[in-house]
């Protein structure tokens, strides 16, 4: 079993927007996969952190899960989007600040 955790900085100011946009992934994710993902927020230690994490099967289910969710449809629109607000500043997380994390059970 695999616990993938992804960890974001959030734009000063911005956490309320960050958290929405958090939960539309979630949204997708769960609509083109079937898989859960939790949402959280640092409250301790440096703050202004979001974290999305789901648990897979192996590493082969969580690459599967990922190639499906960014092939759905309403994913590339949420990508676009995303790149749009990049390129404008208003971006809710502060670009190439993320921190992919995967833990085996044991």
């Amino acid at each position: 079993m695999i616990h993938f955790r992804r960890t974001v900085q959030i734009a000063p100011g911005r956490q309320v927007d960050a958290m929405a946009r958090a939960h539309e992934w979630v949204s997708i994710v769960r609509e083109a996969t079937g898989v859960t993902m939790c949402v959280s927020v640092v409250t301790t230690g440096t703050l202004g952190r979001l974290c999305w994490s789901a648990d897979y099967e192996s590493m082969g289910a969580r690459e599967a899960a990922g190639d499906k969710a960014n092939a759905h449809l309403a994913s590339q629109a949420l990508w676009a989007k995303q790149y749009q607000e990049l390129r404008d500043g208003t971006l809710p997380f502060v670009p190439g600040i993320t921190h992919d994390e995967f833990w085996r059970y044991s």
